[in-house]
Parts: structure tokens; C-alpha cells; sequence
């Protein structure tokens, strides 16, 4: 497995919760790790891989992209790491955690998985439709085409490549054979995020990334567009808005009535326990999965749109989650759910039993498995990592 980051829990860094929490299931396998080496870890941090990897191979990591092109940089390490561990250790398969390394594909002898996420491309072509200014605009065309390029001519060199949702699939298919890639959710540690339903009768929740223009509208959406209609029912509701973004947004935000702004948190389960409801509108689609997983898990019932659940194919409208649209429909559904406890209830059992079922950290990495062992061509019970 190569990753960008080193891997280890517990952490919400995603570059490196995903990796850990698959190497951490993979019990079963001989697993090499070649990671770049991040000097501002501890050495808690740093000692967490060699608990779960047999072998660990730190090397320096410069800038992954050339700004104005586009092009490969700073694999120059990894190139030589790749190709003395796969020397060495004979790997029936190569996991690269990240379209960013996919230029090492061609340099490994092995089948190749590419753990790719959600496409740059359509990230980019969210930036575009969601840009307020002409210079965001044209930053977001140069961004699409920089973007196009890179998945065109590295992501087809690889056995596969993973995506956590359909309409990612459906993006990186325009550059990459449909039959290659794979959507596979992410997963959640369900012990770590413990069913719990003791949250304040009047509070919502939205947990995003802000520094993503795509989670900034959503936040910006609720506090002035939803919140308002709900106050009018309910003069007490609150809306809590958690992640880290630009400084003066978050001011802006928490000047509205009845908005509480938590920034970035260490952890995010408090805040989820805390809250009667979660609300995810459309905006937010780009990279919500997880923080709806993570929802479902604590008992925190979850209002989404549609589109935000293309991901999590197992997740039926109106028995894990409640869907609504507009802001009179996402007001009204946050109501039904803040007034009714046996809404709730249901809805939050619902989920996470299929959180319990489907969306484990285990059941993914199962998932993983099967894919390596299809692109080795072997059986799963021989499948290195």
C-alpha cells in the first residue's frame, strides 16, 4: 500500500482515516506500507503503522503536482521506494491510496488498485457551477481541464480504481473504462461512534468541510434560508455548524439567530450527540458520505437530499434517512423529525442497524479484499496488500 500520508487512528484526517482503518481489518494478509514522511507527526503516530503493517518505508514527499501544469512531482522517492518494495516483498496486488500517486502504476510489476475517492474532475465541475466570481469561474476551467487530463492518462493504467459514489463512477467513466472502477462507500468504526439518543430537544447539526465552496453554501443555505422557517415554529431550534473554514464565513454565520458555529473539532461525536437532527442539503453533496455515516451511527437521525446519498446505495429514503428538497421541505422534515420522538426513533434505529450491517469499517475492507483478489486473480484468502 502506498499512501501520501501516514496512516493512524484515531484521526480525522481523511488521506489517512481511510488507509488506517483498512489496514487496521487486515489481519489476515502480509502488508507493506510505503508512505510520505510527515515530520510534524508524534511518535504515537508515527509507532501506530508498524502495529498493523509488517513492513514500514518512510520517504520525503514533495509537492505531488507540478501548480501550473498539472504534471507528476515529487514522486521522484516514491518511484525508487516502489520499485525496491515490490523487489522485495513480491506483492500479489498494489494498493495506491490516491489518484495523486496513480503515475506509480506503470512502475510496479503488480496488479494495481487506485484508491481514487471521488474524481477531480467533478469537483471541479461543482466548483464551476457554484462560482460567484469570473476569476473563480475560470480557476474551476482550468482546474476541470487540468483535472481531465491527469484521470485520462494515469487512472487507466490501473486494474481498478475506487470511487465512493455513482455519479464519481460516472464522471471518471468519460476517461476510464466503466468496468474498472468500483464504488465502494467508506466505513465508520461503530464501537468508536456508539448509539446514544440524549441530544437537545431543539438543536440541529451540520458537519462539513467549509473551506469546500460546496459545504460553505450548505451552512450558508441552512442558517439563513431553513433556519429561519423552522425558528418560526420553533423560536428555540438552533442550527450547529462544525468544520473549519474561512474566518470571516464563519463570523458571518455565527451572527445569525439561532446559529452556533463549533469550527473544526478534535471530535466529532459530542457535537453529533448532542443534536436532535442532522441536515444535509444538496449543496453539500461533494464528499458528505461519511459525515452522514457517522450520523446514522450515533443515533442522530439524518434529513438529506437525494443527492447526497448517491453514495450510499443501501440507504432507503424514508427508513434510514429522511429526504427533503427545498428549504420549506428541509424546514417542514426537521419539525416532523424535532416533534415527533417516534419519528426519530425510528429513523435513528434504522440506520444504524444498517450502519451495523453494511458500513463498518469491516464490511468495507471486506469489500477492498474482494477487489484485490478479483485484480490479482487469485482467492481473497491469498491476496496481499
Amino acid at each position: 500500500m502506498f499512501t501520501q500520508r501516514a496512516p493512524y487512528l484515531p484521526t480525522h484526517d481523511r488521506t489517512r482515516l481511510v488507509p488506517a482503518c483498512l489496514l487496521s481489518h487486515l489481519e489476515r494478509h502480509a502488508v507493506a506500507v510505503v508512505t510520505g514522511d510527515d515530520r510534524g507527526e508524534t511518535a504515537a503516530q508515527r509507532a501506530w503503522l508498524s502495529t498493523v503493517a509488517g513492513r514500514v518505508t518512510r520517504v520525503p514527499a514533495g509537492r505531488w503536482r507540478h501548480p501550473v501544469t498539472g504534471g507528476p512531482g515529487g514522486l521522484g522517492a516514491f518511484r525508487v521506494a516502489a520499485r525496491r518494495a515490490v523487489a522485495e516483498f513480491c506483492p500479489d496486488v498494489v494498493h495506491l491510496e490516491g489518484a495523486w500517486l496513480a503515475p506509480l502504476a506503470r512502475e510496479v510489476p503488480a496488479a494495481v488498485v487506485i484508491g481514487v475517492r471521488e474524481s477531480g474532475v467533478r469537483r471541479a465541475r461543482d466548483a464551476r457551477r457554484r462560482a460567484r466570481t469570473t476569476r473563480a469561474w475560470i480557476r474551476a476551467q482550468i482546474d476541470e481541464r487540468i483535472e481531465g487530463e491527469w484521470e485520462r492518462r494515469w487512472l487507466p493504467r490501473a486494474n481498478a480504481c475506487v470511487v465512493a459514489s455513482e455519479e464519481d463512477r460516472q464522471t471518471l467513466a468519460e476517461r476510464v473504462p466503466l468496468a474498472r472502477i468500483e464504488v465502494i462507500p467508506p466505513g465508520v468504526d461503530a464501537q468508536r461512534y456508539s448509539f446514544r439518543r440524549a441530544a437537545e430537544p431543539a438543536r440541529m447539526v451540520f458537519a462539513g468541510n467549509m473551506t469546500w465552496p460546496a459545504h460553505l453554501d450548505a451552512a450558508d443555505r441552512l442558517a439563513t434560508r431553513v433556519l429561519p422557517r423552522v425558528r418560526r415554529a420553533l423560536p428555540q431550534a438552533e442550527l450547529l455548524l462544525i468544520g473549519a473554514g474561512p474566518l470571516a464565513a464563519l463570523r458571518a454565520l455565527a451572527a445569525v439567530p439561532g446559529v452556533r458555529v463549533a469550527g473544526a473539532v478534535a471530535d466529532l461525536r459530542p457535537s453529533l450527540w448532542s443534536a436532535a437532527v442532522a441536515l444535509v442539503p444538496a449543496q453539500a453533496a461533494p464528499g458528505i458520505d461519511a459525515a452522514i455515516l457517522e450520523a446514522m451511527a450515533v443515533g442522530t437521525p439524518v434529513v438529506a437530499a437525494r443527492a447526497c446519498l448517491t453514495g450510499l446505495t443501501h440507504v432507503l429514503p424514508g427508513h434510514h434517512v429522511a429526504v427533503a428538497e427545498s428549504d420549506a421541505e428541509l424546514a417542514a422534515t426537521a419539525l416532523l423529525v424535532l416533534r415527533e420522538p417516534v419519528v426519530a426513533a425510528t429513523l435513528a434505529e434504522n440506520a444504524r442497524q444498517l450502519v451495523e450491517r453494511r458500513h463498518t469499517w469491516a464490511a468495507t475492507a471486506r469489500l477492498y479484499e474482494a477487489l484485490w483478489a478479483r485484480a490479482a486473480d487469485t482467492t481473497p484468502t491469498a491476496v496481499a496488500a
